[in-house]
């Protein structure tokens, strides 16, 4: 059984580019994805080669942010602006994000394609999914990805959220069903999924520093049985790094893997 420990945004800016490298370095992360349409990803590579994590680099799909890679997404207003940038419309709308048109999953598919394709011209091989604000779990992109799965070899792609307690029985029956169907289209998919909140949450009663060190224990005593994946978003804040507003030495007991 594994834990991984998964930083997102990659390529997105050149300082989340310098935290993800120091939390590589220093041991508190065994895997990240990349933003591959995002200014920096080819900054990312040259990083993730030079400190020897080219193969533990998934893609981080996108269809929220930045510019899109292809020209028909640019001109479909539930995705981006007059200006041809995403815009997230359709991640604000529930109608959306259970059903799209034809023409709308083709534009989806056409643009993840040109990710998925961007990402192996880069260098990149390991071919693990996920994706920004979680929008792979979204019924119109999950068929997108379907599709594209007959094409591609996708070693692993990350679960919708279920390291959680409670949440609508509607919401949860929607999870069980979509991690079902995803581990149809890989070789492999972890147990469980969640943020470092979701940790905490789960292994604790109360979000404080005695019970985060009890968490960590119980936390690791769930990964000898489990294969478990937690997502971080490295940045810094007045010079210290943190997954969002946690600070990572504060964490170290939950974070801390083997290389």
């Amino acid at each position: 059984m594994a834990l991984i420990v998964n930083a997102d945004d990659f390529g997105k800016s050149q300082e989340v580019n310098k935290a993800i490298e120091e939390c590589f370095n220093r041991g508190f992360i065994n895997r990240t994805t990349i933003m591959v349409n995002m200014p920096y990803a080819e900054e990312a590579y040259e990083i993730a080669e030079k400190n020897g994590f080219v193969d533990k680099v998934g893609i981080h799909l996108n269809l929220t942010e930045g510019v899109p890679l292809t020209d028909n997404i640019k001109q479909n207003r539930d995705f981006c602006d007059e200006n041809g940038k995403f815009n997230a419309t359709f991640y604000r709308s529930t109608k959306k994000r259970l059903y799209m048109d034809g023409q709308s999953v083709e534009d989806i598919t056409e643009e993840l394609k040109e990710q998925l394709d961007k990402y192996a011209e880069l260098g990149f091989s390991l071919n693990h999914i996920d994706s920004h604000h979680h929008v792979h779990t979204n019924y119109p992109v999950f068929k997108a990805l379907k599709r594209l799965s007959k094409g591609y070899h996708f070693s692993s792609i990350r679960l919708s959220r279920n390291l959680y307690k409670g949440g609508s029985k509607l919401n949860r029956l929607y999870k069980y069903f979509f991690n079902k169907s995803i581990k149809k289209i890989c070789d492999s998919t972890t147990d469980y999924f969640g943020s470092f909140k979701d940790a905490v949450d789960f292994f604790a009663t109360e979000y404080n520093e005695e019970s985060t060190s009890n968490a960590s224990e119980k936390c690791a005593n769930f990964y000898t049985e489990n294969d478990l994946e937690i997502m971080v978003h490295p940045m810094y804040k007045d010079g210290i790094l943190v997954d969002t507003d946690i600070p990572f030495e504060k964490e170290i007991l939950l974070y801390e893997v083997k290389k």
